[in-house]
């Protein structure tokens, strides 16, 4: 009897240490969208509604209020975004590409380049 309840002990140490790297690589994948969301989110918008004062045919300051009240909902859009994507790595490069362009349009409208 006791050397069937050790082999179903050590038979379970496998399962359970299978089980706890799954749940960090869960975590740290949650963890990493989490970031996404709320830095990427917060830049992508950033640049995005700065873009859209810019293009927008209003007064500057009508163009800063409307774009000022709209990046709220951008930045929802974009955090819900993150986590209805399957990839991480699609998140993370869409969201880079993305800013790089819109900064590089503003950029280039400025005159900073």
């Amino acid at each position: 009897m006791h050397s069937q309840s050790l082999q179903a002990g050590q038979a379970k140490e496998p399962r359970s240490a299978k089980k706890r790297s799954q749940s960090l690589s869960y975590r740290v994948a949650v963890f990493l969208r989490f970031v996404a969301a709320i830095l990427g989110g917060y830049v992508f918008t950033s640049v995005f509604i700065s873009l859209l004062a810019v293009l927008l045919p209003l007064n500057k300051l009508d163009s800063v209020l409307l774009t000022t009240t709209l990046s709220v909902f951008f930045y929802c859009c974009v955090f819900i975004w993150v986590f209805a994507v399957k990839s991480l790595k699609v998140v993370w490069i869409t969201i880079l590409l993305t800013t790089s362009l819109q900064l590089f349009v503003l950029a280039l409208i400025k005159g900073w380049l």
